[in-house]
């Protein structure tokens, strides 16, 4: 995610009013508000890193050293920041008056100041690091890519990069998309010992569609940007849009192909590389059943399993029900599964000790 900067000094507020005499206020001001940079730091040949301890910033160096040249290798485009420093906050901000848009970013990329915030409760620190490097990397080649597909792309990053962390980012986009585009659809069935016959649920999670055509929108709104006004729920919609999309692009074409997309954008002297090339490179319709779709069969047996730890409580509630009615506080011989419907994606719940286990207690409870 980018931090935008507030007006620079002397910049009119109004046409026809210059506000000098504010600019000044500001040039004074700004500079009182910045945040206090954490008390440890650790230096290292990737950049400086801060926190709350040494070992705390040593800890995150040294994953930096491993993290930046990897990326360095494996993106073309790329640019090399001199001076970066990785600040870890229980708030990434750089600033102290709040900032009501960045109060749920888990890491921000500041340009103006080569330097990159982390929330110290990230849900994987290392990931997210992985995350805003690659917006700290990314050279002027790939200025015209649209919208929120810089998002899309240092999350693929970040996947190949931390891959230990791949299958739960994936889970998260590839659902966000989903239900950014008509919802997520799934099936659970459990057959009884000794019995021909088979009980099936359907399971429907859905959001909120943040527009008519929100696979449009993705190339339209920076929602990575702290100014754009989105909601929480849109801006997850739109990164998972534009994951799917810079995804698919990727998978077929290689990222050298969607750099020279950027790189062709910006010869023929447009802004941004327009909808219809990137639509094609990835094979996809310009419609939200598509995008869904191409989400869902995204999907595969890890990133279910993923989706089932963000949200156990719906599956295992609806088994325990069904159970209970029966009189049965025993999972011995039954056979419960999880499927994924538009992609056929079956999980096997006996195997999933975290399931059986939560289910079994609330039979017995």
């Amino acid at each position: 995610m980018g931090v935008q900067n507030p007006p620079s000094p002397g910049q009119p507020t109004r046409k026809g009013h210059s506000s000098s005499g504010l600019g000044l206020v500001l040039a004074l001001v700004l500079p009182a508000c910045l945040i206090a940079p954490p008390a440890a730091q650790v230096f290292s040949a990737s950049g400086t890193v801060r926190g709350a301890s040494t070992s705390e910033a040593q800890e995150l160096a040294d994953k930096l050293e491993y993290l930046r040249p990897s990326l360095m290798r494996s993106l073309p485009g790329v640019r090399q920041v001199d001076d970066l420093e990785v600040w870890i906050q229980d708030t990434p901000g750089l600033y102290s008056f709040p900032h009501s848009s960045n109060s749920d970013a888990e890491g921000l990329w500041s340009e103006s100041h080569d330097r990159i915030l982390l929330a110290r409760n990230a849900d994987d620190m290392e990931r997210t690091l992985a995350h805003e490097l690659v917006h700290a990397s990314l050279g002027h080649g790939w200025h015209t890519l649209p919208g929120t597909l810089e998002e899309g792309l240092a999350d693929y990053m970040s996947a190949k990069l931390v891959p230990d962390a791949a299958a739960r980012l994936r889970a998260g986009r590839l659902a966000s998309a989903a239900l950014a585009t008509g919802g997520l659809g799934m099936t659970l069935s459990i057959r009884l010992p000794n019995n021909p016959s088979t009980w099936m649920a359907r399971i429907t999670l859905s959001g909120t569609q943040p527009s008519a055509n929100p696979q449009r929108d993705v190339f339209r709104l920076a929602a990575g940007l702290s100014s754009t006004k989105v909601t929480a729920a849109s801006k997850r919609g739109y990164y998972g849009l534009a994951f799917v999309l810079i995804n698919r692009t990727i998978e077929r074409q290689g990222l050298q192909h969607l750099l020279n997309l950027c790189l062709s954008a910006e010869q023929q002297g447009y802004e941004s590389v327009p909808r219809p090339w990137l639509l094609k490179a990835a094979d996809l319709a310009d419609t939200p059943e598509a995008w869904r779709t191409a989400a869902l069969e995204a999907m595969g047996k890890a990133e279910l399993v993923e989706l089932l730890d963000m949200h156990p409580g719906f599956v295992r509630n609806a088994a325990a029900n069904y159970l209970r009615d029966k009189g049965i506080q025993d999972l011995e011989g039954l056979e419960i599964t999880l499927t994924l419907r538009e992609s056929n994606t079956t999980l096997d719940l006996q195997e999933n000790e975290a399931f059986t286990t939560a289910l079994l207690a609330e039979l017995t409870e």
